[in-house]
């Protein structure tokens, strides 16, 4: 008998949150992950090129650092749990509330890992998909009426990936008082949106506010996510977490410097927004591509049909810049792009090459 006899049947190689491996060349642009374009600010700089300690744990519970990330959004640190990036976090939301059986709410399309990784721990996905483009508007009604006697959790990504959507704060507002569930909301690109829901995570003792370093403080290597849980929550997310919250001692101290250089972090997120709104103009410049307004550090947009959106993503790898495409039968969107906002030149020669190349059919 093999031994992949013995694996649990929710683990399937088929139902894998999959990314393509990525293929380095020297002018090669990632406009795919939404990842931060710029490099480390200065004082989390120096901490990597002086760092000396890693030959020792790291502090068990990440004291200082949550405390730093405490003062950043204005809450008591032992209200926050901090994991290897957002999907670190994840796991302590799925030993906190996940057994076989329960279910999980999420509405389509949204972040991909919702999918594949709750049923990991058993729990059975309840889709109540989101509508139509260009509006992507939130089904709460729907999100209400699904609710049951075995749902553990309602997943919400506000502003949503990949459409790029921020759902209204009175939508959130009335899901949170309306059940009694954990509300879990997932802001990691709430440094690009003009609104955010951290008042919630007071106003409300069934939510918790979800956040990321990758994205606005481009950690993304660096892998330091966090949530913040009511105050009921802390004793037992104190038990749900790693010992050393699994983010090493070097994550934690270019985390911490991060956010004690706030001034060019924000800059970096201005100039990010300002191309961002400067690539969705000239998207919709551009005949034949309809680009969708964003409160994130991404920009969806629709292409004539899903033959042109697959040719142009093989064109424009051709070139070595790189996008990413949902050709997923139930997310809708196989007609759809999305593109990561880079540096201006970058950005530009996404523009360009896509203009080329829808231009001469689809081809490079």
């Amino acid at each position: 008998m093999s031994i992949t006899s013995y694996v649990r049947s929710a683990v399937s190689p088929a139902k894998a949150y999959k990314l393509s491996p990525r293929q380095i060349h020297e002018d090669s642009i990632f406009l795919n992950l939404n990842e931060s374009p710029y490099s480390l600010v200065p004082k989390a700089q120096a901490v990597l090129e002086s760092f000396k300690t890693g030959n020792r744990y790291p502090d068990f519970s990440q004291v200082e650092l949550r405390s730093v990330i405490g003062d950043y959004v204005g809450f008591a640190p032992e209200r926050i749990a901090c994991g290897a990036g957002l999907d670190d976090v994840f796991q302590i939301l799925a030993t906190l509330f996940i057994e076989p059986g329960k279910e999980v709410i999420i509405s389509n399309p949204t972040f991909g890992m919702y999918e594949t990784f709750f049923p990991l721990h058993g729990a059975k996905i309840v889709d109540v998909p989101i509508g139509p483009a260009p509006d992507f508007a939130l089904d709460v009604d729907g999100i209400i009426g699904a609710i049951n006697d075995n749902t553990a959790m309602v997943i919400v990504c506000n502003p949503n990936n990949p459409t790029g959507t921020f759902f209204p704060l009175e939508q959130i507002e009335r899901l949170c008082e309306n059940v009694s569930c954990p509300v879990a909301i997932d802001e990691a690109y709430a440094e690009f949106s003009a609104e955010h829901h951290l008042e919630f995570a007071n106003k409300h003792d069934n939510a918790i506010v979800l956040r990321t370093l990758s994205k606005f403080a481009g950690l993304a290597g660096y892998r330091v996510g966090y949530g913040i849980f009511p105050e009921d929550m802390v004793p037992y997310v104190s038990a749900a977490t790693p010992a050393f919250a699994n983010v090493s001692g070097l994550s934690a101290a270019i985390a911490i410097a991060c956010l004690e250089d706030l001034d060019t972090l924000k800059a970096n997120r201005d100039e990010q927004v300002a191309e961002r709104e400067r690539v969705t103009s000239l998207l919709n410049e551009i005949e034949g591509v309809t680009a969708y307004p964003s409160s994130t550090n991404f920009v969806l947009f629709k292409l004539v049909d899903e033959e042109t959106a697959t040719s142009a993503l093989a064109a424009l790898a051709a070139r070595h810049i790189y996008v990413r495409h949902y050709p997923q039968a139930n997310l809708n969107i196989a007609d759809h792009l999305r593109v990561s906002i880079g540096l201006p030149h970058e950005n530009t020669a996404f523009l360009n090459a896509l203009e080329e190349t829808l231009a001469n059919g689809g081809t490079s």
